[in-house]
């Protein structure tokens, strides 16, 4: 007997948000070239008004940053021979995260002073929840 249902696609949904309310969502046009961005990434506008992932010198406080809200196809690298046609993609540019989900570049981590400048533009994180115990006990005499 043949099977009448498969799973054809899928879609995994990744959990960038601590707090929904308050996400300013934007559409950007990704530059052409980067191959596939994962979601979470943070993302810079260039002077040719694309957006490009960031790298740790592209966070400043003049440049204005988002965080890719989705999975993102760029198309291959320049000097592939392949034509690169980007796709514009659903972005945050400001909203509360889930630390540890926004990730620069190739996935390099964000350092405090990445997260000060993400800040000031309203790009904020939830700080880590901690799995390890505690003691409760009173000490002294």
């Amino acid at each position: 007997m043949k099977s009448m249902y498969s799973v054809i696609g899928r879609s995994n949904m990744k959990n960038l948000l601590a707090d929904p309310q308050g996400a300013d969502v934007i559409a950007i046009p990704c530059e052409p070239g980067h191959g596939d961005i994962a979601a979470g990434v943070v993302m810079f506008r260039k002077e040719s008004g694309l957006w490009a992932p960031a790298e740790s010198a592209n966070v400043t406080s003049g440049s204005q940053l988002a965080v890719l809200g989705e999975d993102t196809a760029t198309g291959e690298a320049p000097g592939s021979g392949v034509t690169a046609v980007a796709e514009d993609a659903g972005a945050y540019r400001a909203g509360r995260f889930i630390d540890g989900a926004v990730t620069l570049a190739a996935g390099a981590a964000l350092t405090a002073a990445h997260k000060v400048i993400l800040r000031m533009q309203g790009i904020v994180f939830n700080q880590k929840e901690s799995t390890a115990t505690f003691t409760n006990a009173v000490t002294g005499s």
